[in-house]
């Protein structure tokens, strides 16, 4: 998503003229101008951004951004509205709807420019967040994936650590990185020999030594 173009969706030919202008040099650009057009605009090119007016004929632009924000395939599209409707109701109405943001009309080209750079970072690092995450989750997962055990221990554990560090009043930031880093604690048991992991029966001391080498694997 992060990797399409950005889809300015205006009725005004004029408008759309401005941020292209805006944005030409360094953004891939798609144009729709009216609602419909917008949500067709979006299943074929799957933008990395929208830009979209409030008033545009058969479908405003905040009924538009409801229906991107209840589809599971857009909801995560951010959208900004450009729009000349700039009184306090109207930019609540446009936050009400899922937009991440809210531009004036008359629009002001470095304004715009600004705004869509920061919005696009902000999806990149979310983007970077979740790979790590899923990186982070799938380690955990390996770390149990021969010992049939372990089942659901370590997500019941990474939940017990959050509980604990809130407890003791842990700031919310730690508390999540606690419960994304706790399901790694056997992720040693990749490092381990079947015969000593799969044992039937008590271990004895040499197999013992081996497995507590888990950890510092």
């Amino acid at each position: 998503m992060v990797n399409g173009p950005i889809l300015c969706a205006d009725d005004e030919p004029y408008n759309l003229g401005i941020l292209r202008m805006a944005l030409k040099e360094e953004h891939s650009l798609v144009f729709a101008r009216s609602g419909q057009e917008t949500l067709q605009a979006v299943d074929k090119h799957n933008p990395a951004l929208i830009l979209l007016d409030v008033q545009m004929p058969d479908m405003d632009g905040y009924e538009v951004c409801r229906r991107l924000k209840s589809n599971n395939r857009t909801q995560d599209i951010p959208v900004i509205f450009v729009t000349g409707m700039t009184q306090e109701v109207d930019e609540r109405a446009g936050f009400d709807v899922g937009a991440v943001d809210y531009i004036a009309k008359p629009v002001s080209v470095p304004i715009v420019q600004a705004r869509v750079r920061t919005h696009l970072s902000l999806v990149r690092v979310d983007k970077l967040e979740k790979s790590y995450h899923d990186a982070v989750h799938m380690l955990g997962k390996a770390g149990h994936y021969n010992d049939t055990d372990t089942g659901a221990h370590i997500w019941r554990m990474a939940a017990y650590s959050r509980s604990l560090a809130e407890a003791i009043g842990w700031g919310r930031e730690r508390c999540s990185l606690l419960e994304l880093a706790a399901p790694m604690h056997d992720t040693g048991k990749i490092g381990i020999p079947d015969a000593v992991l799969k044992k039937p029966g008590k271990l004895d001391a040499e197999e013992w030594t081996i497995m507590k080498t888990h950890t510092s694997i």
